[in-house]
């Protein structure tokens, strides 16, 4: 996420604006390490440390990656909350890394849920060259999520699911389909089926303003729904472009608009480049079918609620007791899968509740709870 600060133009009241504007700022963690282009602060010399061995990993991989990347002098505060000031903004408050680029500084979230990766992602934005400034809207930051997902590989599916399904939700929803089938009682050979339907919906946006609304700077006012979803719809974008001609064609879009005397790249030559059109089907369901089986399971993983309820519902009405114990035995026999909706049944992408022990806890969890709960209601 990128962040910027607006400067004042008063210059009668330059000495005090100058005050109150370091007073507001946040003070520097303790801990100073320094490193070939940069300085890490942190809260103490392991943490500064860790940090500075994953900047020489990311450093020179990112350059390898992406075409038009440097690196000039930089700081990197590893704090709690990330923030330049010392009350951090409401506009800033969800963000797990920020960068500013009039300070040359990553503000990283020590609690960040992948720190490798959110550290990736403001290197992006800390490398990228002036001819990445044609990228229109948001779409620096579906390069710079992009790009994360590469470097740090083992955040990718969580990522690639949590900005897929924003995308999705923002152009009309996402649709899973919950299968369950189970032996007959006296008869192996007849399976009983049951299936339901479960539609995720959130805020929706017209998915052509993700090339002229700017979600990741901090004086862009969205609330934090808008902003996932944009956030999600200029993933899917550079996702789509980079399966198709590589980073180095996302680039030479950039490269060529500014030749033909474009501040930014057209959106045409973005949609045409990744393959979609205007209409918010055609990208609901390039949403859809960029979710692979990996980025299903942690999909689910995000929403277990209406898998869990389900299970639970439906053991019980296959249970003529309510032992727990017998809740086991039913699950056991239970086969059942979560489907991704596509228009292409034959591609859809499906996952079984074996891929999902999470959520086979979290059901086991809860009958368990259920059966303890009504011994003690019958004991009292």
């Amino acid at each position: 996420m990128t962040h910027t600060i607006q400067g004042w133009s008063l210059l009668p009241l330059a000495g005090l604006t100058t005050i109150v504007f370091l007073s507001c700022m946040a003070s520097p963690p303790q801990e100073v390490l320094a490193f070939d282009g940069g300085r890490v602060r942190a809260a103490d010399a392991h943490e500064a440390i860790e940090v500075e061995g994953l900047l020489r990993e990311l450093r020179p991989a990112l350059l390898a990656l992406l075409p038009d990347t440097a690196f000039q002098d930089l700081d990197v505060w590893v704090q709690d909350q990330p923030s330049l000031y010392r009350f951090p903004t409401e506009a800033t408050a969800d963000a797990e890394g920020l960068w500013s680029p009039s300070h040359r500084r990553i503000m990283l979230s020590r609690n960040a849920d992948d720190v490798r990766r959110t550290l990736a992602h403001e290197l992006v934005h800390a490398s990228l060259g002036a001819s990445w400034r044609a990228l229109p809207g948001t779409m620096e930051e579906g390069l710079a999520d992009h790009a994360s997902t590469r470097l740090a590989e083992d955040g990718a599916a969580r990522l690639r699911a949590g900005r897929l399904s924003a995308a999705a939700l923002a152009v009309g929803g996402l649709e899973l389909v919950l299968s369950i089938e189970r032996e007959h009682a006296t008869n192996p050979d007849v399976r009983r089926s049951w299936s339901a339907r479960i539609r995720l919906s959130g805020d929706e946006s017209d998915p052509l303003e993700v090339f002229q609304l700017s979600a990741g700077l901090s004086t862009t006012k969205l609330a934090t729904g808008p902003k996932r979803g944009y956030y999600g719809l200029a993933f899917l974008v550079v996702d789509r472009i980079v399966e198709r001609h590589g980073y180095e064609g996302l680039h030479a879009l950039c490269l060529r608009a500014t030749e033909n005397g474009h501040a930014t790249v057209p959106a045409e030559w973005l949609l045409a480049a990744a393959e979609l059109t205007r209409d918010d089907a055609d990208w609901r369901r390039a949403a859809h079918a960029a979710l692979g089986e990996s980025e299903l399971i942690e999909l689910v993983g995000m929403y277990p609620d209406f898998l869990v309820d389900a299970l639970v519902v439906y053991v019980k009405r296959q249970s003529n007791e309510g032992s727990a114990a017998h809740y086991a035995t039913v699950l056991a026999g239970l086969d059942v899968h979560v489907t991704l909706a596509s228009d292409d049944t034959r591609a859809a992408t499906r996952v079984s509740l074996a891929q999902l022990p999470s959520v086979r806890e979290a059901v086991e969890a809860r009958l368990a709870s259920d059966v303890a709960l009504g011994q003690l209601i019958a004991d009292s």
